[in-house]
């Protein structure tokens, strides 16, 4: 579930990035986008409706300052040959109407234009009249009238010059603002394009890490798969040689029973005969023991194994399992020892699994102890919890081994020849029980001084009992019998 969550949360991460990535990549387009099209808009304004003015304005004064020549040499001399110029200008006005008329929606305003169009229409209607009067043969009055001419014509020079001033007034702002977007566009572009690149560099190195932590994580788990395929060749092996050992026991008194049967010895043969029968007895409580274990711990591991709770006193459960196997110390020449800070405490337990944890860690104590060797099992009240513990003062266990004796299939001595049968098997399945009570199970060890494992239950009780086993554990049961199978000589 975690690790469907993490994966979640990764592709969602990748999925930001990229449309973050994709966003910013369009910011960018559009911005180029638009800073083009302001500065083609400038350079259109530029080209299409000021310089064509501005232009036409300097023609048209060139033009008029020509035509007034004209007019006045034709004045003079009555020679139509000077009105070409006039002629010719007087083409050219519609054009530069047209010039000024596209200035009315700019920034230079209608008022300038406006003016400049009626000085224009006025000097075209004056050089008209001058002309009229001439064909007419007057001359005289023409003559008068030059100076008014040259008024006209020096008044639309200096309307026309204002307006070329605001021309390139206006040529030089919107030169100014090109440069301006160009510089901005330059500076955003930079800008943007930097934020690209650190987000591309910083999504790439998500992308690694995450890529890297991925195959990290498939490494360890295909090194985690390694350690567990190893453990369960050793757990096989291990089997094998727990299921071996005592078969080839019992298959041997089989074949000896065969040969006295055979052979008519059986009647002088029966205290080899009892011998050997318990010797089979023995081995098969090893036999059942193990399967025992391999069944429970495969349910556990399912989740299908459970336990029935009732309330029970612990102390009276724990010193009766103590006291059952006193008899079998004693045999080994070890002493174990009960003791108790409280005579009675309550709490919900599995009586039989409760038998199974104890016996078991006796059992692993009487393993690694020595004759003379004593066992020290205590019950403490700790308020919410109650203390069971095994001590003993045995061969002890190296630190470095503590964290793996409770591992599934593990063992601190994986040789097949090791002192003690096992398979390594009843310390996993003795967490197992003690955590489906809702407590905890640790050890604590000293190599060469002798080991002590605490079991921590709960001091909870239940409302509905499952009464299936009695609290009393009886000496001569089964069970203890099965359950120290594999320390006995």
């Amino acid at each position: 579930m975690g690790k469907s969550k993490s994966k979640s949360k990764s592709r969602r991460t990748m999925v930001m990035g990229y449309i973050a990535i994709a966003c910013l990549s369009l910011i960018i387009i559009l911005f180029s986008i638009y800073s083009m099209n302001k500065v083609c808009n400038e350079s259109d304004f530029i080209i299409k409706k000021i310089l064509p003015a501005k232009t036409f304005s300097t023609e048209i004064l060139t033009s008029l300052i020509n035509q007034e020549t004209g007019v006045n040499a034709y004045i003079i001399t009555k020679d139509k040959g000077f009105l070409d110029p006039y002629y010719l200008g007087s083409k050219q006005v519609q054009g530069y109407y047209n010039s000024l008329d596209n200035l009315k929606d700019t920034a230079l305003g209608i008022d300038t234009t406006n003016q400049l169009t009626a000085q224009m229409k006025s000097i075209e209607k004056f050089f008209e009249e001058q002309i009229a009067l001439v064909d007419n043969d007057n001359s005289y009055q023409a003559k008068l009238n030059l100076y008014e001419g040259k008024g006209l014509v020096d008044k639309f020079r200096a309307t026309d010059n204002i307006l070329i001033n605001k021309i390139n007034l206006e040529v030089n702002s919107s030169r100014n603002k090109v440069i301006n977007a160009q510089k901005i566009q330059r500076y955003l572009l930079i800008f943007l394009g930097s934020v690209l690149t650190l987000g591309n560099l910083m999504f790439i190195r998500y992308i690694w890490n995450y890529t890297y932590e991925e195959v990290k994580k498939k490494n360890e788990l295909n090194k985690e798969l390694q350690k567990l395929l190893i453990s369960h060749e050793e757990f096989i092996a291990n089997i094998s040689h727990e299921l071996k050992t005592p078969l080839n026991v019992i298959f041997s008194a089989i074949q000896l029973f065969q040969m006295y049967c055979h052979n008519g010895s059986l009647d002088h043969r029966k205290q080899t005969i009892i011998k050997y029968l318990d010797s089979m007895k023995l081995n098969s409580y090893r036999l059942s023991k193990l399967i025992n274990n391999i069944v429970d711990s495969s349910k556990i591991q399912a989740g299908f194994f459970k336990l029935n709770l009732s309330n029970n006193n612990i102390v009276e459960v724990v010193e009766e399992i103590v006291m059952s196997v006193t008899n079998f110390t004693d045999i080994k020449g070890l002493h174990i020892i009960f003791d108790t800070d409280v005579e009675e405490n309550i709490i919900a337990c599995d009586p039989e699994m409760i038998q199974r944890i104890v016996l078991n860690l006796i059992s692993n104590a009487i393993k690694f102890s020595n004759i003379g060797d004593e066992i020290y099992v205590d019950v403490k009240d700790k308020n919410k919890f109650v203390e069971i513990s095994v001590k003993d003062n045995g061969i002890g266990i190296e630190q470095k081994n503590l964290d793996m004796i409770f591992d599934r299939f593990k063992q601190v001595d994986k040789s097949l020849s090791r002192n003690v049968e096992g398979t390594g098997i009843g310390l996993s399945l003795v967490k197992s029980i003690v955590e489906l009570h809702g407590g905890r199970i640790y050890a604590e060890s000293e190599f060469g001084k002798g080991s002590k494992f605490t079991v921590m239950l709960p001091s909870d009780k239940v409302l509905q009992e499952n009464m299936l086993y009695s609290s009393k554990v009886r000496s001569e049961d089964e069970s203890i019998k099965v359950e120290l199978s594999d320390v006995y000589s």
